[in-house]
């Protein structure tokens, strides 16, 4: 939950940059709404509980879940306002995510690309 917090506190230079935050697993809509409320989100945790959108960014992880369910593998992706996949980091161990800092370089960096 440290990293969705850690998220948090980035949220309005994220935005300010023209970007919308939200996180996608496969936990039902109450456990999601719980969590960001708990946490204090102010962005929404989505629920995908039949795994088509993490199976549309190859996302699956097979088996990685309680009691072996699939579950998404730790990722953070970056969309552009077109749809297109401009920056994606993808973690096989879920403690290793981008800190905020790389998310805001990646935005930079794509956003300096024609």
């Amino acid at each position: 939950m440290s990293e969705l917090q850690g998220l948090q506190l980035s949220v309005e230079e994220l935005r300010k940059r023209g970007c919308a935050v939200a996180g996608v697993v496969v936990d039902p809509v109450e456990t999601n709404a719980a969590l960001a409320r708990d946490a204090g989100l102010g962005y929404p945790i989505l629920s995908d509980p039949s795994l088509r959108t993490i199976d549309a960014y190859g996302l699956r992880h097979v088996g990685g879940g309680p009691d072996g369910h699939d579950i998404a593998h730790s990722a953070s992706v970056l969309i552009d306002a077109d749809g297109v996949v401009r920056w994606t980091f993808v973690t096989t161990n879920f403690r290793i995510r981008p800190t905020p800092a790389t998310l805001l370089a990646a935005i930079d960096a794509s956003a300096a690309k024609p």
